[in-house]
């Protein structure tokens, strides 16, 4: 494993935003926001007449299961950066990932010195 300063400067930043990111210590959790609409089922409300109710969850494995947790709309931005902290960190490691998997593959294709094939 090459030492940070031997990385690529693509390499290096991507490994420096992630890690400033989890050193800032973010609240972040592996989910997704969902927008459903609903039908109270009271009469005279105006679900009952075509214009439902419309209501934020986070999609988020609990355990072994997927659950919907219901989003207050006083919790919805908090909800939003818990996602969004959680997306930058994904796609920073699968940036890192796949910058790994070239460099591996390029080492696989080069003959060692002194090696025949």
């Amino acid at each position: 494993m090459p030492r940070r300063a031997q990385l690529p400067p693509k390499d290096r930043a991507a490994r420096s935003r992630l890690i400033k990111l989890l050193a800032a210590a973010q609240p972040l959790a592996r989910a997704s926001l969902v927008t459903m609409t609903r039908a109270c089922g009271k009469k005279g409300c105006k679900c009952a007449h075509g214009e439902k109710h419309v209501s934020l969850y986070l999609a988020a494995r609990v355990g072994q299961t997927r659950k919907m947790l219901y989003v207050p709309p006083d919790l919805e931005e908090a909800a939003r950066r818990l996602v969004e902290t959680s997306q930058a960190v994904e796609g920073l490691l699968d940036e890192m990932s796949q910058a790994q998997l070239e460099r591996f593959l390029q080492s696989k294709t080069k003959p060692k010195p002194g090696h025949r094939r």
